[in-house]
């Protein structure tokens, strides 16, 4: 619970009453002996036989340098022969002091030793001050040689709003300091604005009037309007003139709960110790800082989850409603929660410091930006989504009511992972948290350039990488550079390495950009593309890489490299380097055919190929040759081995018996001795070194030019 700060006063002023009516009890003593009572008449019948002096309706006065400081009034005075004095219906009327108090006091008997050191009052005991503040108590008692009035019993007091209670009271009038012993209770009732009510109970209750504070342990509980306040102990700052609640510091175990729907409204307090500064009304929080253990929580609205921040020490400032928070700070083992709703999953972010910020044009929206710094640990979980990200510094835009993020930005060292599809390192990596975006850029030592892994399938490195983490789809940029890992045999996808390539090496590719589909399982490669795995290599400007169906395709000054596996003469397999070149390559993964198109020409070792398409047909391992095709529309495929040349329209190779048929219109064979043979077909047998040429009635088998080798 709150208390204002005219509570205090009023409490203060009530003890301090008592005190002066306690003190002017001792005076009345002294005033008998050194003041002559104003005409006392003496009783003819006394009522007291102990009474060597009796004497009805007196008054004495004490004058402080000609001015009338305290005058007692009473309706009987009895003085004993032991130089005891005893008052009955004393009425005590102290003056202005210079500090603009005057206070009567009323009470049924006083009693004062003949020592004048320690005076008793007993009965119904009334103090009225000048500004209406009343305290009760029954009984009291004033010690000179401490100054210190104590009152055994229980203790009321009420002014205005203000009233409370205690059992047992210590007042020190040198130091001006009043302590309520045990059961310290005060009650503020609503200003008519409806704010400033509070009450507050304690185990003791101790005002410093000088300070202006009130501090008070042995369990504080607070009440104010739909907050709850509890502490250990507390220390009430009051303003100057006590009419209210400056500040308000918590210790020991510190909670402040209310119970606001509004989203973003602050919803609760927690810490080893709490500090909380009012606004101008006494109620409304205006700045909180939390230290040990601390945490804010602030609702989600109705039926909803809230959020929560804790840290070692908190710094929170708010708006004049004094429940949105407008900036905050954040010290030491810092986390932010934001719990799951509906379709949004949960976050949490792990920091050392916190810094968050509201639009200075529009506070009342609450906290617009946040940057976390310093080991930074984000991570977002659902039934459906596990994503984590770690980096040096973290700036995140807010919703309204800090409901969920705009953005985040990751800046130093930043690693993001959605867990099994996607990691990437960057210097820089800014998140869509609502499209589930990721852009990585930037460069750093221990970032050099951006870096995406893709499903455990490919890994690129760019200037720039864009990534949809549905899918996921990645858009790389700038000297690309990608890594296709073997598949591994758990893929739940399916994906696989075209077979022409080695299934257990990666394969490297470098380009210009990228585009890759984790759906689709398809990589587009443009701008100079080089596809690289041991001795086999493939250049074009765009490249297309299937690792669902397995099939590649590249266009525009294509060049590849190949190894492939190919029968002998004397049947033996060997290892035979192939290049090519043409318009477009495609390599069909089920039909394991290679496919050559456009300016086509096909180099080997003895063998070389020109034709306007060629067919590699791979066995089932996808290295070894099977079969080959070739043709060209307008007879000009050229095949040159051994010193001939061939020329035709179409051709076929089986490299299960090494042979090549050739047709056309017509074949043309061109020897090493520059004879020439033609005829509608040919047909080469490489392990024997023989070409059949048959002809037809229309074309007759020729041959020309016999006598060059003669």
């Amino acid at each position: 619970m709150k208390f204002s700060h005219a509570q205090v006063l009023k409490f203060s002023k009530a003890v301090l009453g008592l005190l002066s009516v306690l003190i002017v009890v001792a005076v009345v003593v002294a005033l008998e002996r050194r003041v002559k009572p104003v005409a006392p008449p003496l009783v003819s019948v006394r009522t007291d036989p102990k009474a060597v002096l009796e004497s009805m309706s007196g008054r004495a006065a004490r004058f402080n340098r000609a001015h009338q400081d305290v005058s007692v009034e009473y309706a009987r005075l009895f003085t004993y022969e032991d130089g005891t004095t005893k008052l009955l219906g004393i009425r005590v009327l102290a003056a202005d002091r210079g500090d603009g108090r005057s206070f009567t006091l009323a009470g049924d008997e006083g009693q004062a030793g003949k020592d004048e050191a320690v005076m008793a009052l007993a009965g119904h005991i009334v103090l009225q001050q000048n500004d209406g503040f009343t305290a009760e108590t029954a009984a009291a008692t004033y010690d000179d040689r401490d100054s210190v009035v104590r009152a055994p019993g229980d203790l009321t007091f009420h002014h205005d709003r203000l009233s409370g209670s205690g059992v047992g009271m210590q007042y020190d009038k040198n130091a001006d300091t009043l302590t309520i012993l045990d059961r310290a209770v005060m009650h503020m009732a609503p200003n008519p604005g409806g704010k400033g009510g509070a009450e507050i109970t304690a185990g003791r209750g101790k005002f410093l009037r000088m300070d202006h504070a009130v501090e008070f342990d042995g369990g504080v509980h607070v009440t104010r309007g739909d907050q709850a306040i509890d502490a250990g102990s507390a220390v009430v700052y009051l303003s100057d003139d006590d009419a209210r609640i400056t500040v308000l510091e918590l210790h020991g175990n510190a909670t402040i709960a209310g119970k606001t729907d509004t989203p973003g409204g602050l919803q609760g307090i927690s810490g080893t110790d709490v500090n909380i500064e009012y606004a101008d009304d006494g109620q409304a929080i205006q700045h909180a800082i939390i230290t040990g253990n601390a945490s804010v929580k602030l609702s989600g609205g109705s039926g909803k989850p809230g959020r929560q921040i804790d840290a070692v020490a908190l710094d929170v400032k708010l708006a004049d409603d004094g429940a949105t928070p407008i900036a905050m700070i954040a010290r030491q083992n810092v986390q932010l929660t934001l719990p799951a709703d509906k379709d949004v999953a949960a976050r949490t972010v792990k920091a050392q410091t916190l810094i968050a910020t509201s639009d200075p044009e529009d506070p009342a929206r609450g906290l617009t930006r946040a940057q976390f710094a310093g080991d930074v640990e984000y991570r977002e979980k659902s039934s459906a989504v596990d994503r984590t990200a770690r980096s040096a510094n973290l700036d995140v835009g807010l919703k309204e009511a800090m409901a969920a993020f705009d953005n985040a930005t990751f800046s130093g060292k930043a690693r993001f992972e959605d867990a099994g599809k996607v990691s990437g390192t960057a210097s820089l990596v800014r998140y869509g948290v609502d499209d589930g975006t990721l852009s990585l850029s930037g460069k750093e030592t221990a970032s050099p350039r951006p870096h995406v892994k893709v499903n455990d399938q490919i890994d690129v490195d760019a200037d720039k990488i864009d990534v949809v983490l549905a899918g996921p789809v990645l858009n790389a940029k700038g000297t690309v550079k990608s890594i296709l890992q073997p598949p591994k045999e758990t893929a739940k996808d399916g994906a696989k390495l075209p077979s022409m390539l080695k299934q257990d090496q990666p394969v490297t590719v470098t380009a210009g950009s990228l585009k890759y589909d984790g759906d689709a399982n398809q990589a587009i490669y443009e701008d100079h593309a080089v596809l690289t795995q041991t001795e086999t290599s493939i250049k074009a400007n765009m490249l297309v890489i299937d690792s669902k169906t397995g099939n590649l395709s590249a266009s525009v000054s294509v060049q590849t490299a190949t190894i492939l596996e190919q029968m002998d003469k004397d049947k033996k397999k060997q290892r035979v380097a192939s290049q090519a070149t043409s318009n477009s390559f495609a390599y069909d993964d089920k039909m394991r055919r290679a496919h050559y198109e456009g300016d086509v020409h096909f180099a080997q070792a003895e063998n070389d190929l020109a034709a306007g398409t060629v067919d590699l047909y791979l066995k089932a391992d996808g290295h070894e040759l099977e079969r080959a095709e070739a043709s060209h529309p307008t007879n000009g495929l050229v095949l040159r081995e051994q010193g001939r040349r061939t020329q035709g329209s179409t051709l076929k190779y089986t490299a299960a018996d090494d042979r090549y048929d050739i047709t056309g219109g017509p074949v043309s064979v061109t020897d090493q001795c520059e004879r020439v043979t033609s005829g509608r077909t040919l047909t080469f047998r490489k392990a024997t070194d023989t070409i059949e040429m048959d002809g037809n009635r229309r074309v007759r088998t020729q041959t020309k030019n016999a006598a060059k080798c003669q």
